[in-house]
Formats: C-alpha cells, structure tokens, sequence
C-alpha cells in the first residue's frame, strides 16, 4: 500500500488540445514529476465520467503514489523543481478556467 498520495487534477484548454493535452502529460509532465519526486512508485491517471453540468469541472486526475509517508519532503522537492524552470508547461492545459488543483496526502492511519 502507498504510504502517501500526490494527487493532481487537469483539464485541457479545449477539446481539441485534448491529443497535446495527453501528449505532454504522459511524455513531458509525469516523467519530470517522477524525476523531481524519487519516492513516487506509481502514477495513474482517470477521466471524470460524468462531469457537473453546473459549471466547470477537471476533466481529469492523476494520482502518484508514494512509496514515502514524508510528505513535506516530497512537496518541497516539487516545488524546488518548478521553481528552478524543471516543470515544463503546455498551452493545451486550461490555466484560466480549470486551473490546475494538486493535494498531497499520508496515508491514515500512519
């Protein structure tokens, strides 16, 4: 069982940046995630099925496990990675309407 959780919600600017969309996050995004967070032992991404039809929502989510319960150390080296430009981003990721959304957890009870 992971001892932690990365999780990340996304969306694409529109449907037709879908195909970049994935196209980075799958060849670009996670690999540089992976490498600013070595405690990461898996990643899974999901599609919402039913999205709120009152406004908008993240289309989808990723989910890094931890194989690491130091959540502070793990959030710190994400951090010092996107602050030193090692976190590249793609105009096809809605950062207007759905901004990006990440929380991390420990998993309970530790």
């Amino acid at each position: 069982m992971a001892k932690g959780v990365f999780l990340a919600w996304s969306s694409p600017v529109s449907a037709d940046q879908l195909g970049a969309f994935d196209e980075w996050y799958e060849g670009t995004h996670i690999p540089q995630v992976r490498a600013a967070v070595p405690s990461i032992s898996g990643v899974a991404r999901y599609e919402l099925v039913e999205p709120d039809a009152d406004g908008p929502s993240h289309r989808y989510l990723t989910v890094y496990e931890l194989d690491d319960a130091d959540i502070a150390t793990a959030a710190a080296a994400m951090n010092e990675s996107a602050a030193a430009g090692k976190l590249d981003l793609t105009p096809a990721m809605d950062l207007a309407g759905r901004p990006p959304v990440a929380q991390w957890y420990r998993a309970y009870p530790g």
